[in-house]
């Protein structure tokens, strides 16, 4: 007795298949109500500015009388300062472009060396200042480079008084009753005007002691009455006949170099090189003489800072990485061999 019959059996079921259409309905209605806002928040989206570049520092001048290495001015790149010959870094050699637009340290200036500062010259003598060195002006009774001998116990640096061929007469003429004596260029004369003697003047010595130019690139040798210049071995006196010029072995097939290895010609000589991928080691650093400038994505600059004294090799290996979304790709290795030459020429 409590089962609906058939008749209403069929209504309930249209009752429920209105209810369901009506659900339907309101639920697409509800679809496309969250793609439209979707479509006008993409669309907004589209037409807004382009995102920003990344952020730059602004540009860094090399300081006065100084170097700068580096021209990229975009976050965590570096720009690097040296000062020239005579001058002192003050501030960072370093500098580092931050992401608030910034730069670390502090502003680089090149400050001139004061040789003059530690007081050098003695017993009175007047100190002046010159490009990495000083001069003393010493007074009458003192003479050395620092006034550091009297003058009359001073020994004599400007001739050579025990070799014959650096000394010779003079050559006398009688003039109004008296007699005239001269030497001839190169020589000076030592002794009283009766007994007289023409010495070498040591050119290269007093050059030297004076402050003068230098009269060689390399060795001053003193000859009578003049001097010549001399080069070191592997090296050609050049036709000023005070330049030096390095002879090229490698070109002109003078090396030794064994079949498999490369001949490198070096200042005074070359080197015999097998080019050979170094084992995986610990770091070796090479601060305050090599930096690593990075300059783009891809590439690099390994940038030398300061002056290395020679003879010496140097062995750099710079190692890099790469990385895609972060993610390590690959490691390179590559390893630089620098010889440094002996002399400044």
């Amino acid at each position: 007795q409590s089962c609906l019959s058939r008749q209403q059996l069929l209504a309930a079921i249209r009752q429920m298949q209105q209810l369901l259409k009506g659900q339907e309905t309101r639920f697409s209605e509800g679809l496309r109500a969250v793609r439209s806002r979707l479509s006008t928040i993409h669309a907004s989206l589209a037409k807004a500015a382009p995102e920003p570049p990344a952020a730059a520092c602004p540009a860094l001048q090399a300081p006065a009388d100084g170097r700068k290495f580096g021209s990229k001015y975009l976050v965590d790149h570096e720009v690097h300062f040296a000062c020239d010959p005579g001058f002192q870094l003050l501030g960072s050699s370093t500098r580092i472009c931050q992401a608030n637009g910034s730069w670390t340290g502090q502003e680089a200036r090149c400050a001139e060396i004061r040789e003059c500062s530690s007081s050098p010259c003695q017993n009175g003598g007047t100190c002046l200042e010159g490009l990495n060195h000083f001069k003393c002006l010493c007074p009458p009774q003192w003479t050395g480079t620092t006034c550091q001998y009297q003058a009359q116990t001073a020994p004599p640096t400007w001739s050579v008084m025990d070799d014959p061929a650096f000394s010779r007469q003079p050559r006398c003429a009688q003039v109004a009753q008296t007699q005239q004596c001269s030497c001839d260029p190169g020589f000076h004369m030592s002794g009283t005007a009766s007994n007289g003697i023409c010495q070498d003047l040591n050119e290269c010595e007093v050059y030297r002691l004076q402050g003068g130019p230098r009269l060689c690139a390399h060795a001053c040798v003193n000859i009578p009455g003049s001097f010549r210049c001399s080069c070191p071995p592997g090296y050609v006196l050049l036709g000023d006949g005070k330049s030096c010029e390095d002879i090229d072995e490698c070109s002109l097939s003078q090396d030794n170099c064994t079949s498999g290895s490369t001949c490198i010609n070096t200042g005074g000589g070359f080197q015999c090189v097998t080019p050979q991928c170094p084992p995986a080691a610990g770091n070796v650093s090479y601060r305050g003489h090599f930096v690593v400038q990075r300059s783009d994505r891809h590439t690099g600059e390994l940038l030398l800072l300061q002056s290395l004294r020679g003879p010496r090799t140097v062995h750099v290996d710079v190692d890099m990485a790469e990385y895609l979304d972060r993610a390590f790709q690959a490691k390179h290795l590559s390893k630089i061999t620098l010889f440094v030459s002996a002399y400044e020429f």
